[in-house]
């Protein structure tokens, strides 16, 4: 019998969403777990698995239509099954109320060439795969910027992370080299191996050249990803209607990197340094409970939970999955969330209620070498920590010359909300756990 594909309801706050575009077409077969189509909420994109196993008969939603959630937008059965006319009426009745919103936005877009269209899919820089196709590559370490893909729009499948290895596997190559083709996106298949029977070995890895992407072509329009649309709505909001100020201060984490490598010396869990930062962000904010609030117009409102959001760069752009009732939680309990929401994040996975409400953001460009930068706050949170790498520095330590690991933080604050010396007051005392981490650890 026919089953019914439903906008799934994700998070308590959203109402409805947009059709982004269909990874499966009408007549294609659907496993239970396949990828139909991907949504945008007001802050994200999502991927919309099927819990169906047959034929995709009828989509009953086009992209650009915003629809309430729980709307009919496809129908999954057995091939040639008819699909029940009511189900059709009750469609075409609601597409007709989202018709408005789809030709705006159609209305909005210019005519593109063709050409520019199949550019605009996989635009340069940028590797479109699957979740299933990223997790063995992972597994597998292959890198996925030497693919071509083969499904809709370049999109990289399992099949082609498949045909990468049985041709890899016909090469003799040591696991030395195989890690290190994978961290510098490497493709083996054009490595020639000078090792013993012409093995690959890392030195032959280290002399060959990643592979370079496409280069852009003069004048190309790229269009907008719906998450990289929601990421400049919401930062130019915040540079014309959020006044900053902004505070920077060194914090000695000499300790802090000493007993995170105690803990993870023999442990299966690895505690990251954001767990730590997160925590200390919590516990300080619940001293300093001004700078948990949100700024409404014409009042300030007092949030009832600590949530920390952290930044999490993706292909497609930034999203912020959100630790909640961080001050309440112990560091492994915060570590095991923020694994489970980065995985989530990576595979198109969260929903609003895990990115959503979150009192401040952490964002950290320390791994990328950067000393230290200035963030832009996220509307509707009340600060920002921007994080530089932890480096050594010769300082003056207990009257002598000493050289410590230090790390610089920056802090962006809403001043409708949270006057200078109260931002100063609780950067401090992020400042001051940081330093004396032991506390962070029980």
């Amino acid at each position: 019998m026919p089953q019914k594909v439903l906008l799934p309801k994700l998070g308590q706050t959203v109402e409805e969403a947009t059709i982004e575009k269909w990874q499966k077409s009408e007549g294609d077969a659907v496993s239970k777990g396949d990828v139909l189509l991907e949504i945008t909420t007001d802050k994200a994109t999502l991927e919309v698995e099927s819990f169906y196993r047959g034929t995709l008969l009828k989509i009953l939603a086009q992209p650009g239509q915003v629809l309430p959630v729980n709307s009919l937008i496809a129908v999954i059965g057995e091939p040639g099954e008819e699909v029940p006319a009511d189900w059709l009426s009750k469609a075409r009745e609601v597409s007709a109320e989202a018709a408005p919103a789809a030709e705006t936005a159609h209305a909005e877009t210019p005519a593109v060439a063709v050409e520019e269209i199949a550019a605009a899919a996989a635009p340069p820089g940028r590797t479109v795969a699957s979740p299933r196709a990223r997790r063995l590559a992972k597994e597998q370490l292959v890198p996925l910027a030497v693919l071509v893909g083969s499904g809709p729009g370049g999109r990289i499948v399992e099949a082609d992370i498949q045909s990468y290895l049985d041709k890899v596997d016909e090469k003799k190559i040591t696991p030395v080299a195989r890690r290190l083709a994978h961290q510098r996106g490497i493709n083996l298949l054009f490595v020639e191996g000078t090792g013993p029977g012409g093995k690959i070995t890392r030195e032959d890895v280290e002399k060959a050249r990643p592979a370079a992407p496409a280069a852009a072509i003069a004048g190309q329009r790229i269009e907008l990803t719906a998450m990289r649309r929601i990421i400049a709505e919401r930062m130019a909001e915040s540079t014309r209607t959020i006044p900053c100020y902004y505070l920077t201060m060194d914090a000695d984490v000499t300790e802090l990197v000493a007993l995170r490598n105690k803990l993870n010396a023999d442990a299966e869990t690895k505690i990251s340094f954001n767990d730590f930062i997160v925590l200390a962000c919590a516990r300080a904010m619940k001293q300093f409970s001004v700078v948990n609030s949100q700024w409404a117009g014409d009042a300030i409102i007092r949030r009832p939970e600590i949530n920390i959001g952290f930044a999490v760069a993706l292909e497609e752009g930034l999203i912020v999955p959100v630790v909640r009732n961080a001050d309440n939680k112990t560091l492994l309990e915060i570590n095991r969330e923020a694994v489970s929401l980065l995985e989530k994040a990576r595979n198109k996975r969260l929903v609003p209620d895990e990115y959503q409400g979150g009192s401040m953001t952490i964002s950290n460009l320390g791994m990328f070498g950067i000393k230290s930068f200035i963030p832009i706050v996220n509307p509707g949170e009340s600060c920002i920590l921007g994080l530089g790498m932890i480096g050594d520095r010769a300082v003056v330590y207990r009257g002598e010359i000493s050289v410590r690991k230090v790390m610089t933080m920056s802090l962006a604050v809403d001043h409708r909300i949270v006057d200078g010396a109260v931002g100063a007051q609780f950067l401090e005392a992020v400042k001051d756990q940081l330093e004396s981490p032991a506390e962070l650890a029980k």
